[in-house]
C-alpha cells in the first residue's frame, strides 16, 4: 500500500510527524480536555512509546500532523491504520481544543477518507468513537459514514461508523 506522506486541503497541511513535533503531541496526548472520550490522558512512558511508533512508521499506517496553511503550529493528527477487528481501516483523528469548532477535523477527515478510498483502493474506511461523543459522532455523519455496530470498549459504549 502506497499512503501519502504528505496530503492537502484548502486550508491544510497533513505531513509527516517529525521530532520536533515531540512537545505538541506529548501535550495533545496529555490533555484532559482532548482525551474525555479516549480514555483520558495518555501515561507518559506511552506517549514516548507512540510517538517513537509514529516517528518509525510502516507500510500498513498513514500519521500526519495537521498544520493551518502558512502557519508552523501543529493543531491535530490523523491515523490511517488496521482496525483492531482485523478486517477494516481506520481514521482516526485528535485536535487541540484550540481549534475545536472550525471545521478542521472535518476537512483533515474528508481529505483521508477520500485518499483511502481513491487513491489507496480501500473498500471502506471505518471509524469508532464514544457514543457520548456527540460532535464526533455528527462529524462522521456529515462526511458520509453510516452506523454500523455499537459495543461496549474501553469501558464505555463505542460507535463502529463505516464509509465505503
Amino acid at each position: 500500500m502506497n499512503i501519502a506522506s504528505h496530503l492537502e486541503t484548502e486550508r491544510l497541511l497533513l505531513a509527516p510527524m517529525t521530532p520536533s513535533d515531540f512537545l505538541f503531541f506529548w501535550r495533545l496526548a496529555g490533555d484532559i480536555n482532548v482525551r474525555q472520550f479516549l480514555g483520558g490522558p495518555v501515561p507518559w512512558r506511552r506517549r514516548l512509546t507512540q510517538f517513537r511508533q509514529y516517528l518509525r512508521g510502516d507500510s500498513k499506517t498513514g500519521v500526519w500532523v495537521v498544520r493551518p496553511q502558512r502557519q508552523d503550529a501543529a493543531i491535530g493528527l490523523m491515523v490511517l491504520n488496521p482496525h483492531k477487528d482485523g478486517a477494516d481501516y481506520e481514521v482516526s483523528y485528535i485536535f487541540n481544543h484550540s481549534s475545536w469548532g472550525q471545521g478542521f477535523a472535518t476537512e483533515a477527515t474528508a481529505q483521508i477518507v477520500d485518499h483511502a478510498l481513491n487513491d489507496l483502493g480501500l473498500k471502506r474506511v471505518i471509524a469508532e468513537t464514544q457514543s457520548a461523543n456527540a460532535a464526533s459522532c455528527r462529524m462522521l455523519a456529515k462526511l458520509g459514514f453510516s452506523e454500523e455496530a455499537r459495543l461496549e470498549r474501553f469501558g464505555a459504549e463505542q460507535v463502529i461508523f463505516a464509509r465505503s
